[in-house]
This record gives C-alpha cells, structure tokens and sequence, in this order.
C-alpha cells in the first residue's frame, strides 16, 4: 500500500509542476506581447 501512496504523491506534484510551467510560458507570452508594460 505504501508503493501507492509514492505514485500518487508524485502524480500530484507532477500535476503542480506542469501547472506552474504552464503559468510561466503564459506569462513569458504576455510580456514578449507587450514589449511596453515590463513589471519587473
């Protein structure tokens, strides 16, 4: 039962990273979008 909970864990961090990349792919499209507004 133990082997189960790891795939799961990983399954969720996974799903957590993925979304974060996707995040940052969003929000390096929107800047090379607007070349004027630069928030950092």
């Amino acid at each position: 039962m133990g082997q189960q909970l790891k795939t799961r864990i990983k399954r969720q961090r996974r799903k957590a990273y993925i979304a974060r990349k996707k995040e940052i792919a969003k929000a390096a499209a929107a800047a090379a979008g607007k070349k004027k507004k630069s928030s950092k």
